[in-house]
């Protein structure tokens, strides 16, 4: 499995069987049933409401783990995103008025939304594992409305990105990390430094793949135009 974040895995498992747009609306479907607001007028108290969506998302959540096969890695992959939801339930929760300058019913609102972002996240990791950028086109071409437009293509393609993102990331990082001398210290003005060169790369590369991709779309649309 690449330890690219959002990239495809090749495997044979249940969950890369399953139709791509058929995931792709059920990831949709399971972000809006997260994050919404699915009975404003209920009559059940709100936590309770909350509870039962937090045990609904994790077996679904878990389930798709599970017949992905794609094992504890997954989980790695996502540590930052359980830093800064750690971060900002802190960052949340943080009163000057408050015992330990902590405000509980805050921090637990930092938490539930950070919970909902790793859930979700975790759900569209899953998704690109097991499924190709050329299933999504493909499938997305095959509903009526879009297939005499270039938009599945444009999607496609935009869906692609994600992972060069962070696989680009890694190897500026691994770039920067061999540059530096062993067994020296680096103090927090050149670790700031050297972050900040590595964003600024980041940008540069990441805008001139976005300019070829750009030219490959607009290629593609005049083809599709021809024909």
């Amino acid at each position: 499995m690449s330890n690219t974040l959002f990239s495809y895995s090749n495997k044979k498992t249940l969950l890369h069987k399953i139709p791509a747009l058929l995931k792709l609306v059920f990831t949709c479907v399971f972000c809006f049933f997260v994050f919404g607001n699915l009975f404003p007028k209920s009559s059940f108290p709100a936590e309770k409401v909350q509870s039962i969506k937090i045990l609904i998302s994790s077996c679904f959540a878990i389930f798709l783990w599970i017949i992905s096969k794609s094992g504890f890695q997954a989980f790695i992959k996502l540590k930052l995103v359980l830093i800064l939801g750690l971060v900002f339930t802190l960052f949340k929760g943080f009163s000057l008025k408050s015992p330990y300058f902590i405000d509980i019913q805050l921090a637990k609102e930092g938490l539930l939304y950070s919970y909902n972002f790793f859930i979700t996240t975790f759900v569209a990791l899953l998704l690109f594992e097991t499924t190709t950028v050329l299933e999504i086109q493909n499938d997305l071409q095959k509903i009526p409305l879009l297939n005499k437009t270039y938009l599945p293509m444009v999607l496609a393609i935009t869906i692609s990105f994600f992972p060069e993102i962070f696989s680009t990331w890694e190897e500026i990082r691994l770039a920067a990390k061999a540059r530096k001398k062993p067994n020296t210290k680096i103090c927090l003005k050149q670790k700031v430094k050297s972050l900040i060169t590595q964003f600024s790369s980041l940008l540069s590369i990441m805008l001139q793949k976005a300019e070829i991709k750009r030219k490959a779309l607009l290629s593609r649309q005049k083809s599709f135009k021809i024909t």
